[in-house]
């Protein structure tokens, strides 16, 4: 059980690393940025310049999906973890 919540926790991880690399790069990239220093800045000011500069991109609500997906199953395997030592 620890090993499948582990795999998953890894998953999650590693989306959420890619959206932000690939938030970083499209930000960098684009030729009216004046922003060439998005390597930077901290992750919620660079999920904040990019809605600005892509309104309809969906990547930073992916972001904030994972991060509290992540959250949410860290806790359960905790309460899970402690729920089968109790018994």
């Amino acid at each position: 059980m620890f090993g499948i919540f582990f795999s998953i926790l890894v998953a999650v991880a590693l989306l959420s690393f890619f959206g932000e690399i690939v938030m970083r790069v499209r930000l960098t990239r684009r030729e009216t940025s004046r922003d060439k220093l998005a390597w930077w800045r901290r992750g919620d000011e660079v999920a904040a310049t990019y809605e600005e500069v892509f309104p309809h991109s969906r990547i930073p609500l992916f972001r904030r999906f994972v991060f509290w997906f992540f959250v949410l199953l860290s806790g359960v395997l905790v309460f899970s973890i402690i729920f089968w030592k109790s018994h």
